[in-house]
């Protein structure tokens, strides 16, 4: 039907798309799971007097997610043909695999990453009939948000009248000094929850500073021409290793859902300086 749901699972550039008609080799059945709220958790402690419990915390957990399969070839070694490269994309000692739903009936383009625990372990019992088969695939899927398409917004560093240039948000430049641009840009955060960006810095340039109200990432010394540094709030990781330039104060920091104000400045910025903003917006759903 071409109001249902669009299933994929892609690794590594590689992607094997469900089918939605009679015409696909593999089909995407009803009957999946674990497209809606993630399994919750609720930490309490009984009242010392009184009734009731007081809550702690609350915290989604990891979840698992379902995707039954319609599988059918011309003969049964076209349908082992078929099964094996399936087996090989999802292989779970490769790693998380990408599920990926695209929605037409909202436009929502959501994707969760999992590893493949059950569905291809060689039952052909009653599911199979030679030349087609019946599955059913469950990811366990540690992180249970789901996310959305990435977000990039590129700003490109210039000494002139405009000294930030970005072709996604406003960006407002002020010249502290002669080699000093100071700016600031809005980006509006969809989805439900924080998100963890990674900013990419490409020289030249020296003393980098980015901002979000009182949350600050500050990174000394240079970054010399061409060169490519990334900070990425979601692994915690500086690639190049730059934490000893990196001041106590500074944070990886969230971005919350809703309209952020961002604060870039950087010394000695030419034409070739880009800073780059990448982050996924996150959701309870993935339809």
């Amino acid at each position: 039907m071409s109001d249902s749901p669009v299933v994929s699972f892609s690794r590594d550039g590689e992607v094997f798309e469900l089918g939605r008609s009679g015409a696909d080799p593999v089909l995407h059945m009803y009957g999946s799971t674990g497209l809606g709220l993630a399994p919750v958790s609720i930490a309490s402690s009984e009242r010392l007097a009184g009734d009731g419990s007081i809550v702690r915390g609350v915290r989604y957990d990891a979840r698992e997610v379902f995707i039954p399969l319609y599988m059918e070839a011309p003969s049964t070694g076209e349908l082992s043909a078929v099964r094996r490269d399936l087996t090989a994309l999802l292989a779970p000692h490769r790693g998380p695999v990408e599920v990926r739903i695209e929605d037409p009936a909202t436009g929502s383009d959501r994707m969760i990453r999992g590893y493949l625990r059950e569905g291809l372990d060689g039952d052909y019992g009653d599911g199979f009939h030679g030349f087609w088969q019946t599955l059913g695939l469950t990811f366990e899927c540690p992180d249970p948000w789901w996310l959305g398409p990435e977000r990039l917004v590129s700003l490109q560093v210039n000494p002139g009248s405009k000294p930030f240039l970005s072709e996604t948000v406003e960006f407002f430049p002020v010249m502290l000094a002669q080699s000093a641009v100071v700016g600031e840009f809005e980006v509006t955060i969809d989805g439900a929850g924080p998100v963890l960006p990674s900013w990419e810095v490409v020289g030249p340039g020296e003393d980098l500073r980015i901002s979000n109200g009182t949350d600050v990432i500050e990174i000394d010394g240079e970054f010399e021409d061409g060169t490519s540094t990334v900070i990425d709030a979601a692994t915690g990781r500086i690639t190049p290793d730059r934490w000893a330039d990196t001041s106590l104060r500074s944070r990886l920091f969230a971005l919350n859902p809703g309209r952020q104000t961002i604060t870039v400045s950087l010394v000695g910025a030419t034409t070739d300086t880009v800073v780059r903003l990448v982050y996924r917006e996150r959701y309870l759903e993935g339809v």
